[in-house]
Protein backbone atom coordinates (compact mmCIF):
# COMPACT_ATOMS: atom_id res chain seq x y z
CA UNK A 1 0.00 0.00 0.00
CA UNK A 2 1.18 3.33 -0.78
CA UNK A 3 0.88 6.71 0.63
CA UNK A 4 0.10 9.57 -1.42
CA UNK A 5 2.22 13.09 -0.90
CA UNK A 6 1.27 16.52 -1.73
CA UNK A 7 4.57 18.58 -2.44
CA UNK A 8 4.94 21.04 -5.27
CA UNK A 9 8.08 22.62 -4.10
CA UNK A 10 10.18 23.58 -7.37
CA UNK A 11 14.45 22.38 -6.71
CA UNK A 12 16.94 25.43 -6.49
CA UNK A 13 18.84 22.96 -8.95
CA UNK A 14 20.17 19.14 -8.84
CA UNK A 15 22.57 17.11 -10.58
CA UNK A 16 22.54 13.31 -11.46
CA UNK A 17 24.87 10.71 -12.10
CA UNK A 18 24.34 7.25 -13.69
CA UNK A 19 26.22 4.44 -13.29
CA UNK A 20 26.77 0.99 -14.98
CA UNK A 21 29.23 -1.67 -15.07
CA UNK A 22 29.97 -3.89 -17.87
CA UNK A 23 32.26 -6.81 -18.44
CA UNK A 24 35.49 -6.68 -21.29
CA UNK A 25 36.96 -8.71 -23.44
CA UNK A 26 40.59 -9.15 -21.83
CA UNK A 27 42.72 -9.45 -24.93
CA UNK A 28 40.96 -6.39 -25.87
CA UNK A 29 41.12 -4.38 -23.08
CA UNK A 30 44.11 -2.19 -24.67
CA UNK A 31 42.22 -1.86 -28.37
CA UNK A 32 39.45 -0.03 -26.38
CA UNK A 33 41.39 2.32 -24.62
CA UNK A 34 42.93 3.01 -27.86
CA UNK A 35 39.60 3.67 -29.34
CA UNK A 36 38.06 5.89 -26.32
CA UNK A 37 41.13 8.12 -27.15
CA UNK A 38 40.47 8.13 -30.56
CA UNK A 39 37.00 9.26 -30.01
CA UNK A 40 37.92 12.16 -27.79
CA UNK A 41 37.96 10.79 -24.44
CA UNK A 42 40.28 12.45 -22.17
CA UNK A 43 42.39 10.51 -19.53
CA UNK A 44 41.85 11.63 -16.01
CA UNK A 45 45.39 12.96 -14.52
CA UNK A 46 44.88 14.92 -11.72
CA UNK A 47 48.40 16.84 -11.96
CA UNK A 48 46.47 18.34 -15.30
CA UNK A 49 44.79 21.10 -13.24
CA UNK A 50 43.08 22.79 -16.64
CA UNK A 51 40.54 18.99 -15.73
CA UNK A 52 39.63 20.95 -13.05
CA UNK A 53 36.47 22.44 -14.50
CA UNK A 54 35.96 20.68 -17.66
CA UNK A 55 33.32 18.34 -17.26
CA UNK A 56 31.05 19.23 -14.08
CA UNK A 57 28.91 22.12 -16.39
CA UNK A 58 29.39 25.03 -13.85
CA UNK A 59 31.09 23.68 -10.85
CA UNK A 60 34.30 21.75 -10.73
CA UNK A 61 36.38 19.06 -9.12
CA UNK A 62 39.73 20.34 -6.97
CA UNK A 63 41.90 17.92 -7.80
CA UNK A 64 43.98 18.57 -4.48
CA UNK A 65 40.99 18.37 -2.60
CA UNK A 66 40.37 14.64 -3.72
CA UNK A 67 44.21 13.84 -2.99
CA UNK A 68 44.14 14.92 -0.12
CA UNK A 69 40.62 12.77 0.93
CA UNK A 70 41.75 9.84 0.00
CA UNK A 71 44.72 7.57 1.94
CA UNK A 72 47.98 7.14 0.32
CA UNK A 73 47.51 3.37 -1.05
CA UNK A 74 43.75 4.06 -2.00
CA UNK A 75 45.41 6.97 -4.13
CA UNK A 76 46.52 4.84 -7.04
CA UNK A 77 43.80 2.66 -6.92
CA UNK A 78 41.68 5.37 -7.96
CA UNK A 79 43.73 8.02 -9.22
CA UNK A 80 46.43 5.63 -11.68
CA UNK A 81 49.07 8.79 -12.57
CA UNK A 82 49.60 6.91 -15.50
CA UNK A 83 47.61 5.56 -18.56
CA UNK A 84 49.64 2.77 -18.97
CA UNK A 85 49.11 1.57 -14.94
CA UNK A 86 46.43 -1.16 -15.67
CA UNK A 87 46.39 -2.12 -11.76
CA UNK A 88 44.33 1.01 -11.23
CA UNK A 89 40.56 2.27 -12.17
CA UNK A 90 41.67 4.00 -15.02
CA UNK A 91 39.16 6.84 -16.42
CA UNK A 92 38.14 8.49 -19.68
CA UNK A 93 35.83 11.03 -19.80
CA UNK A 94 34.79 13.04 -22.65
CA UNK A 95 32.98 16.39 -22.59
CA UNK A 96 29.68 16.73 -24.14
CA UNK A 97 27.24 19.32 -22.76
CA UNK A 98 24.78 18.61 -25.19
CA UNK A 99 20.92 19.40 -24.66
CA UNK A 100 18.65 16.68 -24.75
CA UNK A 101 15.16 15.97 -24.09
CA UNK A 102 12.84 13.32 -22.07
CA UNK A 103 9.27 12.77 -22.46
CA UNK A 104 7.50 10.47 -20.17
CA UNK A 105 4.08 9.57 -19.32
CA UNK A 106 4.13 11.91 -16.54
CA UNK A 107 7.30 14.54 -16.94
CA UNK A 108 8.41 16.27 -19.86
CA UNK A 109 11.43 18.50 -19.66
CA UNK A 110 15.18 19.08 -21.06
CA UNK A 111 18.39 18.32 -19.72
CA UNK A 112 22.10 18.64 -20.20
CA UNK A 113 24.59 16.03 -20.69
CA UNK A 114 27.70 17.33 -19.49
CA UNK A 115 30.03 14.83 -20.07
CA UNK A 116 30.65 11.02 -19.82
CA UNK A 117 33.37 8.49 -18.09
CA UNK A 118 34.38 5.21 -19.02
CA UNK A 119 36.22 3.44 -16.01
CA UNK A 120 38.18 0.88 -17.16
CA UNK A 121 39.22 -1.70 -14.13
CA UNK A 122 41.18 -4.54 -13.24
CA UNK A 123 38.97 -7.81 -12.89
CA UNK A 124 37.52 -6.91 -16.66
CA UNK A 125 35.42 -5.06 -15.19
CA UNK A 126 34.59 -1.62 -17.35
CA UNK A 127 31.98 0.97 -15.80
CA UNK A 128 30.48 3.72 -17.91
CA UNK A 129 29.06 7.18 -15.44
CA UNK A 130 26.85 10.00 -17.36
CA UNK A 131 26.97 12.89 -15.55
CA UNK A 132 22.90 14.64 -15.93
CA UNK A 133 22.31 18.84 -15.00
CA UNK A 134 18.25 19.02 -14.68
CA UNK A 135 16.65 22.42 -15.25
CA UNK A 136 16.02 24.43 -11.82
CA UNK A 137 12.27 24.94 -12.09
CA UNK A 138 11.63 20.71 -11.97
CA UNK A 139 9.92 19.78 -8.53
CA UNK A 140 11.37 17.50 -6.26
CA UNK A 141 9.23 14.92 -7.49
CA UNK A 142 10.01 15.46 -10.70
CA UNK A 143 13.63 14.97 -9.95
CA UNK A 144 12.96 11.36 -8.42
CA UNK A 145 10.26 10.30 -11.38
CA UNK A 146 13.85 11.14 -13.50
CA UNK A 147 16.17 9.44 -11.83
CA UNK A 148 13.95 6.32 -11.21
CA UNK A 149 12.85 5.99 -15.36
CA UNK A 150 15.97 7.21 -16.92
CA UNK A 151 17.96 4.61 -15.38
CA UNK A 152 16.00 1.72 -17.00
CA UNK A 153 18.25 1.27 -20.02
CA UNK A 154 15.68 -1.54 -21.48
CA UNK A 155 12.37 -1.28 -20.01
CA UNK A 156 11.10 -5.53 -19.07
CA UNK A 157 8.09 -5.31 -16.73
CA UNK A 158 5.07 -4.24 -17.50
CA UNK A 159 4.90 -1.63 -14.98
CA UNK A 160 7.66 0.28 -16.19
CA UNK A 161 7.30 3.49 -17.71
CA UNK A 162 7.91 3.89 -21.85
CA UNK A 163 10.25 7.12 -22.23
CA UNK A 164 11.46 8.73 -25.60
CA UNK A 165 14.76 10.72 -25.00
CA UNK A 166 15.68 13.08 -27.86
CA UNK A 167 19.08 14.48 -28.94
CA UNK A 168 21.00 15.87 -31.99
CA UNK A 169 17.90 15.45 -34.35
CA UNK A 170 17.42 12.03 -33.07
CA UNK A 171 14.60 10.20 -30.63
CA UNK A 172 15.48 6.83 -28.87
CA UNK A 173 12.64 4.80 -26.95
CA UNK A 174 15.14 2.95 -24.76
CA UNK A 175 17.58 4.88 -22.84
CA UNK A 176 20.05 2.03 -23.60
CA UNK A 177 19.82 2.79 -27.11
CA UNK A 178 19.91 6.45 -26.80
CA UNK A 179 23.47 6.11 -24.93
CA UNK A 180 24.77 3.25 -26.44
CA UNK A 181 24.59 4.35 -30.21
CA UNK A 182 24.05 8.60 -29.79
CA UNK A 183 27.26 8.76 -26.99
CA UNK A 184 29.76 6.23 -26.92
CA UNK A 185 31.76 4.35 -29.30
CA UNK A 186 31.00 0.98 -30.93
CA UNK A 187 31.05 -1.34 -27.57
CA UNK A 188 29.84 -4.52 -28.49
CA UNK A 189 33.49 -5.99 -30.30
CA UNK A 190 34.76 -4.79 -26.87
CA UNK A 191 32.39 -6.81 -24.37
CA UNK A 192 33.03 -10.39 -23.32
CA UNK A 193 30.78 -12.53 -24.64
CA UNK A 194 30.69 -15.50 -22.34
CA UNK A 195 29.77 -13.60 -19.30
CA UNK A 196 26.86 -11.60 -21.36
CA UNK A 197 23.66 -12.34 -21.78
CA UNK A 198 22.13 -11.44 -25.22
CA UNK A 199 19.08 -10.11 -23.50
CA UNK A 200 20.63 -6.87 -22.09
CA UNK A 201 23.56 -4.81 -23.25
CA UNK A 202 26.34 -5.83 -21.45
CA UNK A 203 24.94 -7.89 -18.78
CA UNK A 204 26.74 -9.34 -15.92
CA UNK A 205 25.63 -12.75 -14.67
CA UNK A 206 25.61 -11.87 -11.07
CA UNK A 207 24.18 -8.18 -11.14
CA UNK A 208 21.13 -6.11 -11.53
CA UNK A 209 21.52 -5.40 -15.41
CA UNK A 210 18.94 -3.58 -17.19
CA UNK A 211 19.08 -0.73 -14.82
CA UNK A 212 21.72 1.85 -13.53
CA UNK A 213 23.02 3.29 -10.57
CA UNK A 214 22.15 6.96 -9.54
CA UNK A 215 23.61 9.25 -8.12
CA UNK A 216 22.33 12.53 -7.11
CA UNK A 217 23.03 16.55 -5.75
CA UNK A 218 19.67 18.11 -5.14
CA UNK A 219 19.07 21.78 -3.99
CA UNK A 220 15.88 22.87 -2.18
CA UNK A 221 14.84 26.11 -1.16
CA UNK A 222 15.54 27.37 2.51
CA UNK A 223 12.35 26.98 4.04
CA UNK A 224 11.33 23.23 2.43
CA UNK A 225 11.67 21.08 5.64
CA UNK A 226 13.48 18.01 4.67
CA UNK A 227 11.44 15.16 6.70
CA UNK A 228 11.91 11.31 6.98
CA UNK A 229 9.80 10.58 4.20
CA UNK A 230 11.85 13.11 1.79
CA UNK A 231 14.47 11.00 2.48
CA UNK A 232 13.09 7.72 2.28
CA UNK A 233 11.69 8.70 -1.11
CA UNK A 234 15.30 9.59 -2.28
CA UNK A 235 16.93 6.57 -1.15
CA UNK A 236 14.13 4.30 -3.11
CA UNK A 237 13.89 7.03 -6.02
CA UNK A 238 9.81 7.16 -5.24
CA UNK A 239 9.03 9.70 -7.47
CA UNK A 240 5.03 9.19 -8.98
CA UNK A 241 2.89 6.24 -9.09
CA UNK A 242 1.28 4.50 -11.84
CA UNK A 243 -1.26 7.47 -12.14
CA UNK A 244 0.55 10.16 -11.95
CA UNK A 245 0.74 11.35 -7.96
CA UNK A 246 3.57 11.51 -5.66
CA UNK A 247 4.12 8.71 -4.05
CA UNK A 248 6.65 7.18 -0.69
CA UNK A 249 6.55 3.27 -0.75
CA UNK A 250 6.31 2.93 2.74
CA UNK A 251 3.56 3.47 5.45
CA UNK A 252 4.42 2.74 8.55
CA UNK A 253 6.14 5.51 10.36
CA UNK A 254 8.25 2.80 12.63
CA UNK A 255 9.76 1.63 9.33
CA UNK A 256 10.31 4.84 8.21
CA UNK A 257 12.16 5.92 10.88
CA UNK A 258 14.52 2.32 11.33
CA UNK A 259 15.28 3.36 7.38
CA UNK A 260 16.27 6.61 8.38
CA UNK A 261 18.86 5.62 11.42
CA UNK A 262 20.51 2.93 9.37
CA UNK A 263 21.08 5.02 5.99
CA UNK A 264 20.82 8.21 6.39
CA UNK A 265 23.60 10.72 7.44
CA UNK A 266 22.62 13.79 9.51
CA UNK A 267 25.82 15.16 10.86
CA UNK A 268 24.46 18.43 9.04
CA UNK A 269 20.96 18.05 9.21
CA UNK A 270 18.36 20.23 9.32
CA UNK A 271 20.26 21.82 6.95
CA UNK A 272 22.17 18.52 4.99
CA UNK A 273 21.60 15.46 4.34
CA UNK A 274 22.88 12.17 2.59
CA UNK A 275 21.18 9.09 2.00
CA UNK A 276 22.25 5.85 0.29
CA UNK A 277 20.62 3.29 -0.44
CA UNK A 278 21.37 -0.02 -3.40
CA UNK A 279 19.78 1.96 -5.98
CA UNK A 280 20.55 5.87 -5.20
CA UNK A 281 23.24 8.07 -3.40
CA UNK A 282 21.85 11.18 -2.00
CA UNK A 283 22.64 14.67 -1.35
CA UNK A 284 19.91 16.72 -0.12
CA UNK A 285 20.51 20.27 1.51
CA UNK A 286 19.35 23.71 2.10
CA UNK A 287 22.52 25.36 2.31
CA UNK A 288 23.32 28.62 0.07
CA UNK A 289 26.12 30.34 -1.35
CA UNK A 290 29.65 28.66 -1.20
CA UNK A 291 28.78 25.83 0.92
CA UNK A 292 26.36 25.09 -1.72
CA UNK A 293 29.00 25.08 -4.26
CA UNK A 294 31.49 22.81 -2.17
CA UNK A 295 28.54 20.20 -1.56
CA UNK A 296 28.19 20.12 -5.18
CA UNK A 297 31.60 19.86 -5.80
CA UNK A 298 32.05 17.28 -3.31
CA UNK A 299 29.16 15.42 -5.16
CA UNK A 300 31.40 14.99 -7.98
CA UNK A 301 34.50 14.53 -6.68
CA UNK A 302 35.28 13.16 -3.00
CA UNK A 303 31.61 11.40 -2.19
CA UNK A 304 31.63 10.31 -5.53
CA UNK A 305 35.04 8.23 -6.17
CA UNK A 306 34.14 7.13 -2.70
CA UNK A 307 30.36 5.44 -4.32
CA UNK A 308 32.28 4.14 -7.07
CA UNK A 309 34.82 2.02 -5.16
CA UNK A 310 32.42 0.69 -2.66
CA UNK A 311 30.13 -0.49 -5.70
CA UNK A 312 33.61 -1.46 -7.43
CA UNK A 313 33.86 -3.79 -4.64
CA UNK A 314 30.81 -4.97 -4.55
CA UNK A 315 30.71 -6.42 -8.39
CA UNK A 316 34.36 -7.63 -8.03
CA UNK A 317 33.02 -9.70 -5.05
CA UNK A 318 30.09 -10.99 -7.05
CA UNK A 319 32.44 -11.74 -9.79
CA UNK A 320 34.93 -14.02 -7.56
CA UNK A 321 31.75 -15.76 -5.97
CA UNK A 322 30.09 -16.47 -9.29
CA UNK A 323 33.23 -17.61 -11.21
CA UNK A 324 33.39 -20.28 -7.92
CA UNK A 325 30.15 -21.43 -8.65
CA UNK A 326 30.72 -22.43 -12.16
CA UNK A 327 34.40 -24.02 -11.48
CA UNK A 328 34.42 -27.83 -11.28
CA UNK A 329 36.41 -28.20 -8.81
CA UNK A 330 37.60 -31.90 -9.67
CA UNK A 331 38.43 -31.15 -13.47
CA UNK A 332 39.15 -27.05 -13.41
CA UNK A 333 41.89 -27.68 -11.35
CA UNK A 334 43.86 -24.98 -13.18
CA UNK A 335 40.79 -22.22 -13.22
CA UNK A 336 40.94 -23.31 -9.34
CA UNK A 337 44.15 -22.40 -8.93
CA UNK A 338 43.48 -18.51 -10.97
CA UNK A 339 40.38 -18.11 -8.80
CA UNK A 340 42.67 -18.29 -5.40
CA UNK A 341 45.09 -15.92 -7.17
CA UNK A 342 42.43 -13.64 -7.85
CA UNK A 343 41.06 -13.54 -4.63
CA UNK A 344 44.12 -13.83 -3.18
CA UNK A 345 45.32 -10.33 -4.93
CA UNK A 346 42.08 -8.60 -4.57
CA UNK A 347 41.83 -8.66 -0.78
CA UNK A 348 45.71 -7.80 -0.80
CA UNK A 349 45.80 -4.91 -3.15
CA UNK A 350 42.03 -3.50 -3.43
CA UNK A 351 39.90 -3.94 -0.39
CA UNK A 352 40.06 -1.76 2.32
CA UNK A 353 37.90 -1.13 5.34
CA UNK A 354 39.39 2.81 5.68
CA UNK A 355 39.66 4.50 2.02
CA UNK A 356 39.04 8.41 3.45
CA UNK A 357 41.29 10.70 5.83
CA UNK A 358 38.43 12.43 7.45
CA UNK A 359 35.77 12.08 10.30
CA UNK A 360 32.85 12.60 7.63
CA UNK A 361 34.42 10.46 4.57
CA UNK A 362 34.54 7.37 7.29
CA UNK A 363 31.46 7.54 8.39
CA UNK A 364 30.15 8.19 4.75
CA UNK A 365 31.89 5.08 4.04
CA UNK A 366 30.56 3.38 6.45
CA UNK A 367 27.18 3.40 5.43
CA UNK A 368 27.87 2.71 1.68
CA UNK A 369 29.65 -0.43 2.78
CA UNK A 370 26.89 -1.31 4.82
CA UNK A 371 24.44 -0.44 2.50
CA UNK A 372 26.47 -2.51 -0.45
CA UNK A 373 26.98 -5.54 2.23
CA UNK A 374 30.61 -5.66 1.04
CA UNK A 375 31.36 -7.53 5.08
CA UNK A 376 29.39 -10.57 4.18
CA UNK A 377 29.83 -10.56 0.47
CA UNK A 378 33.58 -10.40 1.62
CA UNK A 379 32.84 -13.14 4.23
CA UNK A 380 31.39 -15.24 1.55
CA UNK A 381 34.68 -14.86 -0.71
CA UNK A 382 37.15 -15.75 2.38
CA UNK A 383 35.05 -18.84 2.76
CA UNK A 384 35.07 -19.66 -0.60
CA UNK A 385 39.30 -19.06 -0.28
CA UNK A 386 39.14 -21.34 2.07
CA UNK A 387 37.19 -24.23 0.84
CA UNK A 388 39.44 -23.61 -2.00
CA UNK A 389 42.59 -24.52 -0.69
CA UNK A 390 41.42 -27.57 1.12
CA UNK A 391 40.40 -28.69 -2.20
CA UNK A 392 43.33 -28.11 -4.10
CA UNK A 393 45.56 -29.39 -0.80
CA UNK A 394 43.19 -33.07 -0.78
CA UNK A 395 43.63 -33.15 -5.28
CA UNK A 396 47.17 -31.82 -4.71
CA UNK A 397 48.22 -34.62 -2.53
CA UNK A 398 45.94 -37.35 -4.32
CA UNK A 399 48.37 -36.22 -7.42
CA UNK A 400 51.50 -36.39 -5.35
CA UNK A 401 50.48 -39.76 -3.97
CA UNK A 402 49.88 -41.04 -7.64
CA UNK A 403 53.19 -39.86 -8.71
CA UNK A 404 55.24 -40.77 -6.00
CA UNK A 405 53.24 -44.27 -6.73
CA UNK A 406 54.24 -44.72 -9.77
CA UNK A 407 57.58 -43.40 -9.28
CA UNK A 408 58.33 -45.97 -6.73
CA UNK A 409 57.23 -48.97 -8.81
CA UNK A 410 59.65 -48.08 -11.24
CA UNK A 411 62.37 -47.67 -9.25
CA UNK A 412 61.72 -51.15 -7.38
CA UNK A 413 60.78 -53.11 -10.84
CA UNK A 414 64.21 -51.23 -12.38
CA UNK A 415 66.01 -52.48 -9.22
CA UNK A 416 64.63 -55.88 -9.06
CA UNK A 417 65.09 -56.78 -13.27
CA UNK A 418 68.44 -55.39 -13.14
CA UNK A 419 69.20 -51.74 -14.19
CA UNK A 420 73.00 -52.78 -13.58
CA UNK A 421 73.05 -55.60 -16.12
CA UNK A 422 71.20 -53.28 -19.02
CA UNK A 423 73.20 -50.36 -18.34
CA UNK A 424 76.57 -52.10 -18.85
CA UNK A 425 75.42 -54.37 -21.95
CA UNK A 426 74.63 -50.31 -23.57
CA UNK A 427 77.95 -49.19 -22.74
CA UNK A 428 79.11 -51.21 -25.58
CA UNK A 429 77.38 -51.33 -29.37
CA UNK A 430 74.88 -53.81 -30.03
CA UNK A 431 73.73 -54.93 -32.62
CA UNK A 432 70.08 -55.23 -33.43
CA UNK A 433 70.29 -59.16 -33.61
CA UNK A 434 71.58 -59.04 -29.69
CA UNK A 435 68.41 -57.58 -28.67
CA UNK A 436 66.73 -61.03 -29.84
CA UNK A 437 68.67 -63.37 -27.22
CA UNK A 438 67.50 -60.76 -24.36
CA UNK A 439 65.72 -62.93 -21.81
CA UNK A 440 62.01 -62.13 -20.51
CA UNK A 441 63.89 -60.19 -17.63
CA UNK A 442 66.14 -58.38 -19.92
CA UNK A 443 63.49 -57.27 -21.72
CA UNK A 444 61.27 -56.42 -18.94
CA UNK A 445 64.23 -54.12 -18.03
CA UNK A 446 64.24 -52.37 -21.28
CA UNK A 447 60.42 -51.25 -21.20
CA UNK A 448 60.77 -50.17 -17.91
CA UNK A 449 64.63 -48.02 -18.13
CA UNK A 450 62.58 -46.92 -21.87
CA UNK A 451 59.01 -45.77 -20.90
CA UNK A 452 60.27 -44.47 -17.51
CA UNK A 453 62.63 -41.71 -19.55
CA UNK A 454 59.76 -41.49 -21.74
CA UNK A 455 57.49 -40.63 -18.92
CA UNK A 456 59.52 -38.27 -17.30
CA UNK A 457 61.00 -36.46 -20.20
CA UNK A 458 56.50 -35.90 -20.98
CA UNK A 459 55.69 -35.01 -16.97
CA UNK A 460 58.73 -32.53 -17.33
CA UNK A 461 57.33 -31.10 -20.50
CA UNK A 462 53.47 -30.47 -19.14
CA UNK A 463 54.79 -29.15 -15.84
CA UNK A 464 56.85 -26.65 -17.18
CA UNK A 465 54.11 -25.52 -20.04
CA UNK A 466 51.12 -25.49 -17.29
CA UNK A 467 54.00 -23.17 -15.07
CA UNK A 468 54.17 -20.87 -17.91
CA UNK A 469 50.74 -20.95 -18.92
CA UNK A 470 49.46 -19.95 -15.47
CA UNK A 471 52.31 -17.52 -15.00
CA UNK A 472 51.20 -15.38 -17.77
CA UNK A 473 47.44 -16.25 -17.21
CA UNK A 474 47.37 -14.99 -13.84
CA UNK A 475 47.79 -11.23 -14.92
CA UNK A 476 45.72 -11.70 -18.18
CA UNK A 477 42.60 -12.34 -15.74
CA UNK A 478 42.68 -9.48 -13.90
CA UNK A 479 43.71 -6.90 -15.99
Amino acid sequence: MEMKLENNDSTKGSFQQFLFPFTLEGNKIETFVGKLLEDHFVFLNLRDMDQQNQFYGNHQVSHRNLEKYFMPYIEPILFPAHLKEKEGLRRFTKKLDIDCTFESPFLNTSFIINSIDIFICPFHIGMMNLRITLPEDLSYDDVLYFGDTFRILEPIAEDEQKTKVGCRKNQYEKVKDFIFNELLPPMEEYMDEEQTDSTYFGSLPFFIDERMYVISYIALPEHRDISKEDLFRASELNGYDSEGEPYIGATNPAYIDKYYQKRVYDRWGEETFYVTSMYHFACLTKAKGKLEQQLASEMYGQNFYSILLSFYYKIVLLKLVHEHSQIDIEKDQSDTEQLIFMITEFTAKYLFTEVNSTASGKELFKIADDTFRIGPLYNEVKETLSYLYQNQDKLSGKSSNYLLQILTIYTVVSGIFGMNLYIEDWKKKLPWKAYMDYTLYEWVAVFVTTSGLVITTILGFFFLRKWLYEKKSRKKRML
